[in-house]
């Protein structure tokens, strides 16, 4: 059986697009740590959001019927509610910039669309490994 590696791809273009965030606000903000807590807390919840979706998939194609689709809603409700925790915690105690976290959860869009391009290149370096 062949393994299926999107979701480390997936996670893989989210801490490059992270990281390639990072660079940039390291140049362009004055609070550097601050804006980096924000920005982190964001990726962590893309990497979250990711995981738990690729898993609720399965889980729903495993039950099927009208009870998955009751369990695709409760893990949207549980991936929402989560993400404004975190969101609300890092406000509240005024550990990290929300305006960066916010653009931390960005890369999880942006990531699903460059996946194809992302699996191009975990093959490139497959093969040269070889």
């Amino acid at each position: 059986m062949k393994k299926n590696n999107i979701l480390i791809e997936l996670l893989s273009g989210i801490l490059f697009l992270g990281i390639l965030i990072q660079v940039i606000c390291f140049f362009v903000v004055e609070r550097k740590f601050y804006n980096a807590v924000g920005l982190w807390a964001g990726v962590a919840i893309a990497c979250f959001m990711a995981i738990h979706m690729k898993r609720s998939i399965e889980d729903s194609l495993d039950i099927g019927g009208e009870d998955a689709v009751k369990h695709a809603r409760n893990a949207y409700a549980i991936r929402t509610i989560v993400a404004l925790v975190v969101v609300g915690v890092v406000i509240i105690l005024k550990i990290g910039n929300p305006i960066t976290l916010v653009i931390g959860i960005f890369p999880l869009k942006i990531a699903a669309y460059l996946q194809p391009y992302i699996h191009k290149i975990f093959l490139w370096f497959s093969r040269k490994g070889e």
